[in-house]
Protein backbone atom coordinates (compact mmCIF):
# COMPACT_ATOMS: atom_id res chain seq x y z
CA UNK A 1 0.00 0.00 0.00
CA UNK A 2 1.17 3.14 -1.10
CA UNK A 3 1.81 6.38 1.33
CA UNK A 4 -0.89 8.35 -1.10
CA UNK A 5 -3.85 5.90 -0.88
CA UNK A 6 -6.92 7.21 1.34
CA UNK A 7 -8.72 4.43 2.08
CA UNK A 8 -8.43 4.74 5.66
CA UNK A 9 -9.88 8.59 5.43
CA UNK A 10 -13.26 8.79 6.36
CA UNK A 11 -15.76 11.83 5.69
CA UNK A 12 -18.25 12.21 7.90
CA UNK A 13 -21.88 13.51 6.72
CA UNK A 14 -24.18 14.24 9.62
CA UNK A 15 -27.20 12.63 9.46
CA UNK A 16 -29.26 15.19 9.63
CA UNK A 17 -28.85 19.11 9.02
CA UNK A 18 -27.20 20.64 12.39
CA UNK A 19 -30.11 22.85 13.62
CA UNK A 20 -29.09 26.14 14.31
CA UNK A 21 -28.03 26.89 17.89
CA UNK A 22 -28.92 29.15 20.23
CA UNK A 23 -26.15 31.22 20.21
CA UNK A 24 -25.81 31.76 16.49
CA UNK A 25 -29.24 32.64 16.68
CA UNK A 26 -28.32 35.74 18.86
CA UNK A 27 -25.53 36.28 17.18
CA UNK A 28 -27.24 36.87 13.85
CA UNK A 29 -29.73 38.78 15.56
CA UNK A 30 -26.84 40.93 17.38
CA UNK A 31 -25.58 41.20 13.90
CA UNK A 32 -28.86 42.56 12.78
CA UNK A 33 -29.56 44.71 15.43
CA UNK A 34 -26.33 46.41 15.27
CA UNK A 35 -26.20 47.11 11.37
CA UNK A 36 -29.84 48.63 11.76
CA UNK A 37 -28.46 51.06 14.22
CA UNK A 38 -31.05 50.00 16.75
CA UNK A 39 -28.10 48.85 19.54
CA UNK A 40 -27.87 52.44 19.46
CA UNK A 41 -30.86 53.47 20.02
CA UNK A 42 -31.34 51.43 22.94
CA UNK A 43 -28.21 52.87 24.55
CA UNK A 44 -29.32 56.03 23.90
CA UNK A 45 -32.42 55.16 25.03
CA UNK A 46 -31.11 53.51 28.50
CA UNK A 47 -28.73 56.49 28.96
CA UNK A 48 -31.68 59.28 28.78
CA UNK A 49 -33.85 57.17 30.93
CA UNK A 50 -30.90 56.84 33.69
CA UNK A 51 -30.29 60.36 33.48
CA UNK A 52 -33.77 61.54 34.38
CA UNK A 53 -33.40 59.62 37.84
CA UNK A 54 -31.11 61.81 39.84
CA UNK A 55 -33.63 64.87 39.56
CA UNK A 56 -36.33 62.47 39.69
CA UNK A 57 -37.35 63.08 43.39
CA UNK A 58 -37.31 66.70 42.96
CA UNK A 59 -39.56 67.03 39.86
CA UNK A 60 -43.07 68.32 40.57
CA UNK A 61 -45.23 65.78 39.22
CA UNK A 62 -43.83 63.60 41.96
CA UNK A 63 -44.33 66.26 44.61
CA UNK A 64 -47.61 66.70 43.24
CA UNK A 65 -48.76 62.95 43.27
CA UNK A 66 -47.24 63.16 47.06
CA UNK A 67 -49.81 65.35 47.68
CA UNK A 68 -52.62 64.26 46.01
CA UNK A 69 -52.64 61.27 47.77
CA UNK A 70 -51.79 62.69 50.75
CA UNK A 71 -48.27 62.00 51.66
CA UNK A 72 -45.52 63.91 53.65
CA UNK A 73 -42.40 63.10 51.73
CA UNK A 74 -39.24 62.80 53.96
CA UNK A 75 -35.80 61.43 52.42
CA UNK A 76 -36.75 58.11 52.70
CA UNK A 77 -39.77 58.14 50.72
CA UNK A 78 -38.74 59.78 48.16
CA UNK A 79 -35.75 57.44 47.44
CA UNK A 80 -38.26 54.49 47.39
CA UNK A 81 -40.25 56.63 45.03
CA UNK A 82 -37.01 56.74 43.00
CA UNK A 83 -36.18 53.01 43.20
CA UNK A 84 -39.66 52.37 42.23
CA UNK A 85 -39.29 54.82 39.29
CA UNK A 86 -36.11 52.60 38.23
CA UNK A 87 -37.38 49.35 38.77
CA UNK A 88 -40.48 50.57 36.40
CA UNK A 89 -38.11 51.64 33.53
CA UNK A 90 -36.63 48.23 33.84
CA UNK A 91 -39.75 46.33 33.82
CA UNK A 92 -41.07 48.61 31.25
CA UNK A 93 -38.09 48.22 29.00
CA UNK A 94 -38.11 44.27 29.31
CA UNK A 95 -41.83 44.64 28.50
CA UNK A 96 -41.68 47.09 25.28
CA UNK A 97 -38.47 45.57 23.41
CA UNK A 98 -37.28 42.79 21.66
CA UNK A 99 -35.22 40.67 24.17
CA UNK A 100 -31.56 42.06 22.70
CA UNK A 101 -32.82 45.30 22.72
CA UNK A 102 -33.99 45.73 26.07
CA UNK A 103 -30.85 44.04 27.78
CA UNK A 104 -28.92 46.86 25.68
CA UNK A 105 -31.18 49.18 26.61
CA UNK A 106 -31.09 48.09 30.35
CA UNK A 107 -27.57 47.60 30.25
CA UNK A 108 -26.54 51.44 29.71
CA UNK A 109 -29.17 52.33 32.00
CA UNK A 110 -27.08 50.86 34.88
CA UNK A 111 -23.99 51.45 33.48
CA UNK A 112 -24.89 55.43 33.08
CA UNK A 113 -26.06 55.13 36.88
CA UNK A 114 -22.22 53.86 37.74
CA UNK A 115 -21.33 56.47 36.04
CA UNK A 116 -23.10 59.57 37.14
CA UNK A 117 -25.36 58.69 40.21
CA UNK A 118 -23.32 56.28 42.04
CA UNK A 119 -25.01 56.71 44.68
CA UNK A 120 -28.18 56.07 43.73
CA UNK A 121 -26.90 52.60 42.14
CA UNK A 122 -25.34 51.89 45.13
CA UNK A 123 -28.51 52.34 46.75
CA UNK A 124 -30.83 50.28 44.26
CA UNK A 125 -28.16 47.70 45.21
CA UNK A 126 -28.34 47.95 49.12
CA UNK A 127 -32.27 47.73 48.79
CA UNK A 128 -34.54 44.86 48.25
CA UNK A 129 -37.02 46.63 46.73
CA UNK A 130 -36.75 44.98 43.30
CA UNK A 131 -37.07 41.37 44.95
CA UNK A 132 -40.13 42.42 46.56
CA UNK A 133 -41.34 44.18 43.23
CA UNK A 134 -40.83 40.97 41.05
CA UNK A 135 -42.71 39.05 43.85
CA UNK A 136 -45.43 40.84 42.76
CA UNK A 137 -45.00 39.60 39.05
CA UNK A 138 -47.89 37.37 38.33
CA UNK A 139 -48.44 35.84 34.40
CA UNK A 140 -45.32 38.17 33.19
CA UNK A 141 -46.99 41.39 34.05
CA UNK A 142 -47.41 43.23 37.40
CA UNK A 143 -50.63 45.10 38.95
CA UNK A 144 -50.10 48.31 39.99
CA UNK A 145 -52.39 48.10 43.38
CA UNK A 146 -49.61 45.37 43.94
CA UNK A 147 -46.78 47.39 43.33
CA UNK A 148 -48.51 50.21 46.18
CA UNK A 149 -48.56 47.53 48.41
CA UNK A 150 -45.57 46.64 48.02
CA UNK A 151 -44.08 50.68 47.97
CA UNK A 152 -46.54 51.18 51.35
CA UNK A 153 -44.34 47.90 53.34
CA UNK A 154 -41.39 49.24 51.88
CA UNK A 155 -41.98 52.52 53.44
CA UNK A 156 -42.29 51.33 56.81
CA UNK A 157 -46.21 51.21 56.98
CA UNK A 158 -47.76 48.87 55.11
CA UNK A 159 -51.07 49.84 55.91
CA UNK A 160 -51.15 53.64 54.54
CA UNK A 161 -53.56 53.91 52.18
CA UNK A 162 -51.98 57.36 51.46
CA UNK A 163 -48.32 55.22 50.26
CA UNK A 164 -50.29 52.71 48.51
CA UNK A 165 -51.89 55.52 46.64
CA UNK A 166 -48.44 57.55 45.83
CA UNK A 167 -46.63 54.26 45.28
CA UNK A 168 -49.46 53.13 42.29
CA UNK A 169 -49.23 56.48 41.07
CA UNK A 170 -45.44 56.57 40.92
CA UNK A 171 -46.03 53.29 39.13
CA UNK A 172 -48.46 54.26 36.40
CA UNK A 173 -47.03 57.63 35.77
CA UNK A 174 -43.51 56.30 35.50
CA UNK A 175 -44.62 53.31 33.22
CA UNK A 176 -46.26 55.48 30.70
CA UNK A 177 -43.37 57.58 30.47
CA UNK A 178 -41.18 55.01 29.95
CA UNK A 179 -43.62 53.87 27.38
CA UNK A 180 -43.70 56.72 25.58
CA UNK A 181 -40.15 56.64 25.88
CA UNK A 182 -39.69 53.44 24.14
CA UNK A 183 -42.40 54.33 21.26
CA UNK A 184 -40.66 57.58 20.57
CA UNK A 185 -37.50 55.38 19.21
CA UNK A 186 -37.76 54.55 15.83
CA UNK A 187 -36.01 51.44 16.13
CA UNK A 188 -35.68 49.49 12.21
CA UNK A 189 -38.07 46.15 11.79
Amino acid sequence: MSKNEDYDIKIFSPAKAADETEPVVIADEMKRQVISGNIQKAKKLGKDIADSFPQAAEKKELINMAKDCGVDLTRMIKDQAIILSVFTAEYCIDRSMPSILSTTATSMLYDTLIEDSPDLYNNLLSSTAFSFYYMNLKSNKVSSEDIGVTFSMLCGDKNSSALRCYGQTVFEHSFEEYKNSVEAVDFAD
